[in-house]
């Protein structure tokens, strides 16, 4: 059985006395004997059961019942604070969401208007693939299965990826792939020379 400092204790020999382990060396006590004023980190690792049976039991004390009242106040305010955070955390998730959900609607719409609906080229079509993900997708997708007419706007106008929302150039330029280096033989590596 574990006491509220967290130590493994036999109650019938522990009750009452102090916590005889190296790292306490009699110097804190077992919850049987807890201290009517409880240190810090005696307080703060009790359980609300272990805290509500210390008030009852220090009922004449208004010291000891401020401290654990004040502690059961901090632990609802910390609580509530979380819960607080978690939700504010979950209405930005969303309304990034509806931003980057309403953005790619725009772009869509614009690029249908561009390119007056032909936005898939023959192997796209054949493919069944959605233009709509075309948006948003992988570039190397992007250029596989878009229409001319489409990678032409996209040369001036952006993809709304996630990127884009984050702040970053999406719009398609020519097709770029740099050159490959030459690897220098490991014999010309130990002399310097190429």
């Amino acid at each position: 059985m574990r006491d509220l400092i967290g130590h493994f204790v036999s109650p019938p020999r522990a009750a009452g006395k102090m916590c005889p382990h190296a790292c306490c060396r009699n110097r804190r006590v077992h919850p049987a004997n807890m201290p009517v004023i409880l240190p810090n980190q005696l307080l703060r690792r009790a359980s609300d059961e272990d805290l509500a049976e210390h008030y009852d039991r220090t009922a004449g004390n208004a010291r000891s019942q401020a401290q654990v009242l004040r502690e059961m106040a901090r632990r609802d305010d910390a609580e509530i604070s979380r819960h607080d955070r978690a939700l504010e955390h979950k209405r930005q998730l969303f309304a990034k969401r509806m931003a980057h959900a309403e953005e790619i609607d725009r772009a869509w719409l614009q690029a249908e208007h561009d390119t007056r609906g032909n936005m898939l080229n023959k192997a796209g079509r054949a493919a069944g693939v959605d233009e709509r993900t075309l948006f948003t997708g992988p570039e190397s997708r992007a250029r596989r299965y878009a229409s001319e007419e489409l990678l032409n706007h996209w040369q001036d106008n952006h993809r709304p990826t996630a990127a884009y929302m984050r702040g970053a150039d999406t719009r398609l330029g020519p097709a770029y792939t740099p050159p490959r280096r030459r690897r220098m033989p490991a014999r010309s590596l130990a002399t310097g020379r190429r």
